[in-house]
């Protein structure tokens, strides 16, 4: 009984592990989130094999007051194939 219980809690504690480090992996990938850098006019950082380009093309002042910025998000794979990805909203702070 106690074999049964050692295994069943390294099994979940490495499920757990596993969901972390998966988990971890998809939010480092894809164009960096520039909410709260202050909304530069081009922003570049490698990921998913690749370099994903932000580039600034609308900056504007909601109802709210808050001001926010449109970004054009390229993305350029190991290979230099280039795809172009929706447009992107950041707050600028």
């Amino acid at each position: 009984m106690r074999n049964v219980l050692k295994t069943a809690a390294a099994l979940a504690l490495g499920g757990a592990l596993a969901v972390g480090v998966s988990g971890t992996a998809f939010a480092a990938g894809g164009p960096t989130n520039l909410t709260g850098k202050g909304c530069p006019s081009s922003y570049s950082n490698n990921a998913d094999s690749g370099t994903y380009i932000q580039t600034l093309t609308k900056k504007f002042v909601a109802p709210n007051g808050f001001q926010y910025g449109d970004y054009s998000v390229v993305f350029y794979n190991s290979a230099g194939i280039k795809s172009t990805l929706p447009v992107h909203e950041y707050r600028c702070f």
